[in-house]
């Protein structure tokens, strides 16, 4: 059932587990075998159009820790910038989907983010082979993406972190968590989105893949690792 509680701002039943009292899990056919979760930080009763974002991470497999890392900073991001009352009058969906650290797995994936019109943007795939499979299945399809798990957005020693980033960090994580070194290359990424969203929606009421990706074009955003980019 949907919960009124103030900090429950999600759509629908809660998941347990990695996804954490916060987080709707969601079967998605044909792709359901690797989708990880949707985030849909709508609230129960919100009326605010929507706009999705996603993330793609191994959250499963051999380096599924990269993934526990970025999911957390991702849940901070859309949850504070929710809370702030979205971006040009949007609120911002997070789809979060599992490649396994598979390039099988990651063209199915990106082949399924592709269709849907909603999505203006990706954040991933955090490694190298899948990030090179995935990408010209964004690019032909005009779906931007910020590419991590390399420079800018590459690892991160954790203990430069400032307290009230790891405080923040640790809140949002169902298992008391502590931040590793891609949560703050995560978080800076969806930081550095929040710009281009915001700055394309001032031309752009529709936030279109297009107009989100003309934003991201030379943009920076000083971060917590320093200065980020679109690479």
């Amino acid at each position: 059932m949907c919960s009124a509680a103030a900090d429950a701002n999600v759509k629908g039943c809660r998941g347990e587990g990695l996804q954490g009292r916060h987080f709707h899990l969601f079967t998605l056919s044909p792709f359901h075998p690797f989708i990880f979760l949707l985030l849909l930080l709508t609230g129960c009763q919100s009326v605010d159009p929507v706009v999705k974002v996603a993330l793609v991470g191994p959250f499963e497999g051999q380096d599924r820790a990269i993934g526990y890392d970025v999911i957390y900073s991702a849940r901070l991001a859309v949850r504070e910038v929710n809370e702030a009352g979205g971006i040009g009058g949007y609120r911002v969906a997070l789809v979060a989907l599992d490649d396994g650290g598979d390039p099988e797995l990651a063209r199915q994936v990106a082949e399924s983010l592709v269709i849907d019109p909603a999505v203006v943007a990706v954040v991933g795939h955090w490694e190298e082979v899948t990030t090179d499979t995935a990408v010209p299945i964004y690019t032909a399809a005009h779906l931007p993406i910020i590419q991590t798990g390399a420079p800018p957005f590459g690892e991160y020693d954790p203990a430069l972190l400032p307290a009230d980033f790891i405080q923040a960090y640790e809140a949002v994580t169902p298992f008391e968590e502590t931040a590793g070194p891609y949560a703050a290359p995560a978080y800076d990424a969806f930081q550095l989105l929040w710009l281009a969203l915001d700055k394309a929606a001032q031309d752009d009421p529709e936030l279109s893949r297009q107009s989100v990706a003309a934003a991201l074009s030379g943009l920076q955003y000083q971060g917590l690792t320093g200065t980020v980019y679109q690479p």
